[in-house]
Order: structure tokens, then C-alpha cells, then sequence
């Protein structure tokens, strides 16, 4: 990091989020960092990029996804009636095909998507029940060859029979050790409640830290839950003692207020997929209970997240719901920080330089107090034409070097599918 030579950014429209704030600047970054703000002079040696006005932002935090499902898109699938025929006939054959050689490639147009739409941190949820020893660290060669930040983990399910668990939990237990921050960080992750045995979910406890579990995403999660003698999910956690701080409970769909407000009293992350949640008809979250515990997610569904906020929006006025979706993009970057030990989300002096820089001029006035009109209204992915990643200019107007193309593995990915549906 030290051998790279500071950059400038100058005459930027510097676009602070928490609070919304505007200010035409310079932009300093040295070491990953961003180190000066204001009107400055470039040090000797340092790459000077002129912004003309153009408007600079933190780089987005997808606080939940599944890079696993890059390669789905166009699969053959069937209908399905419900949320469990998804799992059933879609999801769960898909991770059963996927072999360890498959997850580079599907991680590698994941983050290169996420990095063009202006993503600089992916909170990934992996499985892949026939490939669990090393899968994780397939998926960080990939997060550390782009440069992009991140957290991984390994759904740990007993959904396929015997051993699985225990498997999980050493692939998560060996990657704790090895990812432990900065860029990268390992967490415990589970499918969810309802496809993790009590014998599991005591081994997991025993391994430190937070988790990343989907909870009460579908109402049989809260079902099976009941049927195992507890009064929800979130009561199967605190008796297994995994309702920790900074844990990452993903969905809260069916949770109701009272589990909600123990979750956030426990000091976890409540994680809202709008786009998901329709399209998997599951329910809508009612997110504005979630409050200062509340993040953004796409749940696989791509890493696009100025959509991802649309789509909050939208989906709480369908609903006649209150929730403040600013909030929820703020938080996500402290969810990052907490994660990662760093400090993420603003254009000051001591956060990391995870910057992206918009194509054009704001097309209407851009000002403190209408800065999320113009994030729901305005900016959408395709203005994304420069990304830094701790100070690295990782996009480059418009662009990523290219890439292996990943058909043919997609083609042998979906045939393996098939044959497992079968």
C-alpha cells in the first residue's frame, strides 16, 4: 500500500451521505486512506485527477448477497407455487451443482458487476455442500485480485445429510482464522434455522464471533422453529447462544416487534432484500423497525445497490410504510466498519478511500437537503465511471480489464443443475 503514490481528486462535488452534505473540494488519499479535505495542493510524485465538478460518493456496501447465483442468470427453471418450491427446485439444486472450480468464475462476474455499479464492499453468504473445504478461500483469491472489500462465510445447513454440518463449521472456523479484517473478514454463516440441527447449532456456538443467517425469511422458519419447542427463531439463537453483536440476521420477515427489538437490543444487523422478498413472495419486513440496526441487501440478486435503495423505496410506499432508506445506506456502512475495523461511508480525513466518482453534472441543484431525491430520483448505476478501493483506482472510466468469459462453465454449471433436479 505504501509504494502506491497519493492521488488527488480535484475539484470534485463531494457528496457526504451521514449527514447529507455538499461541497465542491479537493480529495486527498494517501495509503488507502483519505488523508486531506479541501482547497490543496498535490504532493510530489502524486496522480492528479481532475473531476471538473463531478460528484464523488463512498463507495456502496451490499451488506447481503450469494456470489454463488452469478452464473444463474438465464438458467432454466421452472415455476414455482411458493418460497420452499424456490429453495426446492431452484436454489438448492443449484448449490448442489456447483463444483470448487466453479466458484472463481461466478465469484469473479459478481464483484466485477458490483464494482462497476459502484459497490466496494460485498458481505457474501456461500454455499456449495459438494465443494465446502476450501470454497472460501476460492472466493477471496477472487475479492483480493480485484481489490474489492468484503466478508465471507459458509452456510452451515444439515439440509443434505450427515457430515454437511460439521463441515460447514470447519471450512467457517478455518477462514475466522485466516480472514480477520481490513479488506477481508471470515463470519460464521448458517442457511438458516430451519435447516440447522440442535447438535449443530451447538458446535457453532462454539466458535466466536458474529454470524450470518438468514432468518424468518419464510414462515416455515418461525413453523419449524415452534415445532423444536422454542417461541420463534430469534428464541432458538438466544437459547443457542448465537444471538451476538454484530451478527448479520438476514430478512426478518416474519420476525414480529417484540423478536425485532430483541434482536437489536442483542446489538445484531437486521438486513433488508426488498428485491428479493418480491420476487421470492415472501412478505414485506416493515424495515423502519429494524431503525439504527437496519442495512441494505440484494440476497444474490446482483450488487446494483443505487437500485437496491430504489427498490427499498418503492417497495415502503407500496406498502404505507415508513422507513428511512438513507438510513439503511448510511448503515450499511457501519455495518462494514464494525465488520472490518475501518472506518467506511464518509469523505473526511481517517476513512478509507472507498470512492466513487459519477459521470456528468447533477442535472437538477444538488444541495445537502435533497441529496436522497437525487440518489432515488437521479443517480443510477450507468453514472458510475470511476471506483477506488482503499485509494486503488479499481474502475477506470467505465471499465474493468477484461475478463476470462464464463460461459462455457455457466453451460456445464446449468446441465449439472438439471441433472440434479432430475
Amino acid at each position: 500500500m505504501s509504494a502506491h503514490p497519493p492521488t488527488l481528486l480535484q475539484d470534485a462535488t463531494l457528496v457526504d451521505l451521514a449527514p447529507p452534505r455538499v461541497e465542491r473540494a479537493d480529495l486527498l488519499l494517501e495509503q488507502g486512506l483519505i488523508v486531506a479535505r479541501g482547497p490543496g495542493q498535490a504532493p510530489r510524485g502524486a496522480q492528479v485527477v481532475p473531476c471538473g465538478g463531478r460528484v464523488v460518493l463512498p463507495g456502496f456496501v451490499n451488506a447481503h448477497t450469494h456470489l454463488y447465483s452469478a452464473l444463474a442468470a438465464g438458467m432454466p427453471a421452472p415455476a414455482v407455487a411458493d418460497f420452499q418450491g424456490a429453495l426446492d427446485q431452484v436454489w438448492w439444486p443449484l448449490d448442489r451443482a456447483l463444483t470448487l472450480g466453479d466458484l472463481g468464475p461466478s465469484a469473479r462476474v459478481g464483484l466485477r458487476d458490483a464494482l462497476l455499479c459502484g459497490t466496494t464492499t460485498v458481505v457474501d453468504h456461500h454455499a456449495s455442500p459438494r465443494a465446502i473445504a476450501g470454497s472460501l478461500d476460492a472466493l477471496a483469491a477472487v475479492y483480493e485480485d480485484l481489490g474489492i472489500r468484503g466478508a465471507l462465510c459458509f452456510e452451515t445447513t444439515d439440509r443434505n445429510g450427515a457430515g454437511e454440518g460439521t463441515a460447514g463449521l470447519a471450512e467457517n472456523a478455518r477462514a475466522n482464522q485466516r480472514y480477520a479484517g481490513g479488506m477481508l473478514r471470515a463470519l460464521t454463516g448458517y442457511h438458516a434455522s430451519f435447516t440447522v440441527s440442535e447438535q449443530t447449532l451447538a458446535a457453532g456456538a462454539a466458535l466466536p464471533g458474529p454470524i450470518h443467517i438468514h432468518c424468518a425469511e419464510g414462515r416455515g422458519d418461525v413453523e419449524d422453529a415452534r415445532a423444536r419447542g422454542h417461541g420463534g427463531v430469534i428464541a432458538r439463537l438466544e437459547a443457542s447462544g448465537l444471538l451476538r453483536p454484530g451478527s448479520l440476521l438476514v430478512h426478518g420477515v416474519h420476525l414480529d416487534d417484540d423478536e425485532v427489538a430483541r434482536a437489536r437490543a442483542a446489538g445484531c444487523w437486521l438486513v433488508h432484500n426488498p428485491t428479493s422478498n418480491r420476487n421470492n413472495r415472501v412478505g414485506y419486513a416493515r424495515p423502519g423497525r429494524f431503525g439504527d440496526r437496519g442495512a441494505l441487501g440484494t440476497d444474490g440478486l446482483g450488487s446494483d445497490m443505487f437500485a437496491a435503495a430504489r427498490d427499498a423505496f418503492f417497495t415502503a410506499r407500496e406498502h404505507r410504510h415508513d422507513v428511512d432508506v438513507l438510513a439503511l445506506v448510511v448503515q450499511s456502512h457501519q455495518l462494514a466498519s464494525e465488520l472490518l475495523g475501518v472506518e467506511l461511508g464518509r469523505l473526511e480525513p481517517g476513512y478509507q478511500a472507498d470512492l466513487i466518482r459519477l459521470d456528468g453534472e447533477p442535472r437538477t441543484p444538488l444541495q445537502g437537503e435533497n441529496v436522497f431525491g437525487h440518489l432515488i430520483f437521479g443517480w443510477q448505476a450507468r453514472h458510475v465511471r470511476d471506483v477506488w478501493v482503499a485509494g486503488r483506482h479499481r474502475v477506470v472510466d467505465g471499465a474493468l480489464p477484461p475478463a476470462e468469459p464464463v460461459s462455457q462453465t455457466a453451460a456445464a454449471l446449468w446441465q449439472r443443475y438439471l441433472d440434479e433436479r432430475s
